[in-house]
């Protein structure tokens, strides 16, 4: 209890020392507008980050975290916290102590995509088909996938998770491999909407291969990384001899201790695989806000630099766009690139402040660690860049008009056509009405009050951010946005997709498995031992109920396979043994349902059995019937994997 209260009140002290006014470097001018503390006062930034990021890690159960922030060139700030390795002492040392970056490796992607298209090797606009030999996209739609397609995650395709990461000693697919057998399915035309994908990157990694003539890794070590000076950054898994000892352990904070986990590998490096060091990222940083150079070094011409920048398309009004490369997640009207990336057990963000030429690089280890980073950047922002707007000016829309919004959305960026199209479910937002505001529901349950801007337009009170709608007139919202997330959109859920409505089904189901189980066998039990006179109605004949009994096993067998095999993260490193055995229970369930099916109509025809055991013999073969329907609809139904 000691404990709690100390660590709830250490971040209750530095969320409060981060917001503007609080602190005695932060003044007010005559004008009553706030004005932040310096950024290059190192003493001030210093003090503050340090007392954010160890209240943040206690707060989260992080083992260790690293940072550093850039300014006009400089290095202003970097320092490390916690434990590189936990048993053996060893504290995060940012010059050398090397964390997993996760999708922020993408960005060294992207600039040896631009650099093959500088040298006249590929073409941003081209047919990608074009370049490839052991596989080919789908021609599902006319227009063709692109480079600047997959530069801005726009090329339609589905989100796949599934072997997305291996363990250590698995063998390590190539990515011809990945492709032959894994080409994610296109689910709309490219270029009309952004939806995340890291299978798009994997595309590009491969196409540099091709390009080039080498291995990813071994061309960004020598295009990139030794011409810039990035000692200790490297795409090699597992790591090689003279960075393995520095490397960072991944923990998971379980039962009161540090578990060690291992070394996280992804197939496809290109989307995620890089380790690397805060001054690593620094360095880094600043080549970046230099236009790709480094004194007199550079990677590529700044023109060619600059397409990472520009925009590709932009959702709605006031949406960020989705850019070639970089995330735009400008808020506050503070521009703001960069990249955020997360793997199970590190969790990172570098982002850079153009106007302000200005970066930060932050990363922290340990599986809690999710969504920390953009905590920091809050109050970062906050104390910094504080936007001096008050917010935008409302206008009133009737209540009828503002139901036209309420509903749940789907992101687009969700498995469609694999065992994980189910997780689509839990990846969505609720919009509601409230008088004459929306309101937003959020993954945590938090709501927020989002009040009209104009008729397609709303302000997220709480992140100053906008939220867009796509509605066609005289109809309902097709399509949601939000301002700092331009890498996906939210879709109206389908009648078919709600999660109520699949919980439904799921509960009868367990009902039904229970009634029949447990309950008939109890019932019949008493029967046998304390009716003392003949019946005149009969119950339901045993050769009907050994077909539901079959049938009710058979989910009950998959239900629990699935359940106990989907406790942790087994799944996104392959499909485990149990749930692979658990696939066999609805198809064996098949032919004893379609028995059930013949049962139910004949049931009828016999007078002596009871209505209530007539009602509930057919209403169970419904709720079967539908149970197997729900197992088709999200590919459960079959190894679909």
């Amino acid at each position: 209890m000691r404990a709690t209260i100390h660590k709830a009140l250490t971040v209750l002290f530095f969320v409060m020392l981060s917001a503007p006014g609080i602190t005695a470097q932060t003044t007010i001018n005559e004008n009553n507008h706030v004005t932040p503390p310096a950024l290059t006062d190192t003493a001030e930034l210093s003090a503050f980050m340090d007392g954010l990021i160890e209240a943040y890690m206690e707060e989260h159960k992080v083992a260790g975290a690293t940072a550093a922030i850039v300014h006009q060139g400089n290095l202003l700030y970097q320092n490390g916290y916690g434990y590189a390795n936990i048993d053996r002492g060893i504290p995060v040392d940012p010059e050398k102590t090397l964390f997993r970056i996760g999708s922020i490796s993408k960005l060294f992607t992207w600039l040896s995509v631009l650099q093959q298209v500088e040298q006249g090797r590929l073409d941003l606009d081209a047919d990608i088909n074009q370049f490839l030999d052991a596989f080919t996209i789908p021609e599902t739609f006319e227009e063709p996938v692109t480079l600047r397609s997959l530069m801005s995650h726009t090329p339609g395709f589905e989100d796949i998770l599934l072997r997305l990461f291996v363990r250590e000693k698995d063998p390590i697919p190539t990515l011809e491999e990945i492709f032959t057998e894994q080409m994610p399915r296109r689910i709309m035309p490219p270029m009309k909407e952004a939806a995340y994908s890291n299978h798009g990157t994997g595309l590009a990694q491969y196409l540099v291969e091709q390009s080039s003539g080498l291995p990813f890794e071994t061309y960004v070590e020598e295009n990139i990384f030794k011409p810039l000076g990035l000692h200790h950054t490297t795409f090699r898994q597992p790591l090689p001899d003279h960075l393995a000892s520095n490397m960072a352990t991944g923990y998971a904070y379980r039962d009161g201790r540090y578990t060690e986990q291992g070394f996280e590998i992804i197939p496809m490096a290109g989307a995620g695989g890089a380790s690397t060091t805060a001054t690593d990222m620094a360095l880094f940083m600043n080549v970046l806000l230099d236009h790709a150079r480094k004194d007199t070094i550079s990677i590529m011409d700044s023109a060619t630099f600059a397409i990472m920048k520009e925009p590709v398309l932009i959702h709605a009004k006031g949406m960020n766009p989705a850019l070639h490369g970089f995330m735009d997640m400008s808020v506050n009207h503070v521009q703001i690139i960069g990249h955020g990336g997360n793997t199970f057990l590190f969790h990172s963000l570098l982002v850079l402040f153009p106007e302000h030429h200005a970066g930060m690089f932050l990363s922290f280890s340990g599986e809690g660690g999710g969504g920390t980073y953009m905590k920091v950047l809050e109050h970062f922002m906050e104390r910094y860049f504080p936007n001096p707007d008050p917010p935008p000016a409302s206008i009133t829309l009737g209540e009828d008009y503002l139901q036209g919004f309420a509903g749940r959305y789907l992101f687009n960026r969700r498995p469609h056509s694999d065992i994980l199209k189910v997780i689509g479910l839990m990846n969505a937002i609720q919009i509601d009405v409230e008088g004459d505001k929306l309101v937003y529901r959020d993954h945590f349950g938090q709501t927020h009050f989002m009040p009209a801007i104009d008729s397609t337009t709303f302000y997220l009170e709480r992140t100053n951010s906008y939220v867009g709608f796509y509605r066609p007139p005289g109809e309902k919202a097709q399509k949601v946005y939000l301002q700092n997330y331009p890498i996906m959109a939210g879709e109206r859920t389908a009648p078919l997709y709600t999660p109520e409505y699949h919980l439904a089904i799921l509960l009868l189901a367990l009902l039904c498995i229970v009634y029949i189980m447990v309950i008939w066998p109890w019932i019949y039990f008493l029967r046998r031992r304390y009716e003392k006179r003949p019946r005149t109605r009969h119950p339901i004949p045993l050769f009907h109920k050994t077909a539901a009994w079959i049938v009710a096993l058979f989910f009950l067998l998959f239900y629990l396979a699935v359940l106990v095999a989907s406790g942790g993260t087994e799944i996104i490193y392959g499909i485990p043994s149990l749930v692979r055995i658990g696939l066999v229970f609805p198809i064996a369930a098949i032919p004893f349902l379609l028995l059930m099916i013949w049962n139910s109509y004949h049931v009828w025809r016999m007078p002596r059995v009871k209505n209530l055991g007539r009602l509930f013999y057919n209403l169970a073969t419904l709720v079967f019937v539908l149970a197997l329907w729900q197992l088709y609809f999200f590919n459960m139904l079959g190894w679909r994997f």
